[in-house]
């Protein structure tokens, strides 16, 4: 067969394969397609890394239904393979490491719902699985220390299988979850170093103490300095607040900030002092929602507050109790009429 010459050589070659016999032809065809798009086995790959990573989560232990649900809403995202296993891969890295990856998983799942990018997704799972490490060598290390071991009363050596194992995720997860929340590792290590020493009661539950982790942040937030936050948390602990307890401090402060206009620090403050006299926990948290200062007044040193709301009246003003004449006290030094 002749063939037009062009002066393009890849015209020339494209007009000599026409020339080439059918098999010659077929297998150019062919390689020309791995070539530009991998050829079907590339895609089997990808779907076979899916898998893989599947089979890897569930023999560590990761929550495989939740998984299975991330690559499936991928799939009706349309999202290619490649990307539903870059959304996976850090819950298989921290399942591997024995450490909790519902929270991540969760976080995935919602970033799925809101039609997050992948991009933006895989930078915020890589930055939770970051925290959630951190979190783990921190608590690992924390509770091997022996004055640990006896604030939480053996919890982590309690029998039972998995007990362990639960109180671990269950200090774990809070952690990770305060670093989200720009809490620095450092704050939370030094809360948690001077519980031994600064809580005499005994045993702490690690739910307890992870519910003090977990309002940490919040504190600094409503506008109490880190420092009265970590005191308040520490009376609370050691007056044997409960999880639910500790977990509404954050509210009850900001209520009582609002409607007595007082300083949240003072209200920390006056907090802490309470609970460390022994006010229980319904009084003091009854206080503060209702705007008032537990203990009946502001700390030592702040002086007494203005007329806010919540506070009632100040001294001296209405009426006096006993509104009626003066006793008699005979007739006064000038008793005449005036000059």
């Amino acid at each position: 067969m002749a063939c037009v010459q062009f002066p393009n050589p890849m015209i020339r070659f494209q007009c000599s394969m026409w020339t080439l016999p059918g098999s010659w032809l077929k297998v150019l065809l062919l390689l020309a397609v791995f070539a530009v798009g991998g050829g079907p086995g590339a895609a089997v790959g990808q779907d076979a890394d899916v898998q893989a990573l599947l089979d890897r989560g569930r023999e560590a232990g990761a929550d495989i239904e939740q998984m299975r649900t991330v690559v499936e809403r991928a799939r009706q995202a349309g999202l290619d393979a490649e990307t539903t296993a870059s959304l996976l891969r850090p819950a298989v890295a921290l399942a591997e490491q024995d450490l909790p990856t519902g929270p991540l998983l969760s976080k995935t799942l919602e970033g799925m719902a809101k039609q997050v990018p992948p991009a933006r997704m895989q930078a915020v799972l890589q930055q939770h699985r970051t925290h959630t490490e951190q979190a783990g060598q921190l608590v690992t290390q924390w509770t091997q220390r022996s004055e640990v071991r006896q604030l939480l009363g053996g919890a982590e050596d309690a029998p039972g299988a998995g007990s362990q194992e639960k109180a671990r995720i269950r200090l774990i997860t809070p952690i990770a979850e305060a670093q989200q929340q720009d809490l620095p590792i450092e704050k939370i290590e030094g809360f948690l170093d001077g519980l031994p020493a600064n809580v005499e009661r005994r045993p702490v539950s690690p739910a307890e103490v992870a519910a003090a982790v977990n309002v940490l942040p919040d504190l600094p937030g409503n506008g109490a300095s880190p420092e009265d936050a970590q005191q308040l948390l520490t009376a609370a602990l050691n007056a044997g607040y409960s999880p639910e307890s500790l977990r509404q401090l954050p509210s009850a402060l900001q209520s009582a900030h609002q409607k007595s206009k007082r300083p949240v620090d003072v209200l920390a403050k006056g907090a802490a002092q309470a609970i460390a006299r022994g006010t229980p926990a319904a009084q003091v948290l009854q206080s503060l929602f209702q705007g008032g200062l537990p203990g009946g007044g502001p700390p030592a040193g702040t002086g007494p507050p203005g007329n806010t709301p919540g506070t009632g009246k100040p001294p001296d003003t209405g009426p006096p109790d006993d509104a009626g004449p003066p006793d008699d006290t005979g007739p006064s030094a000038n008793t005449g009429p005036p000059a």
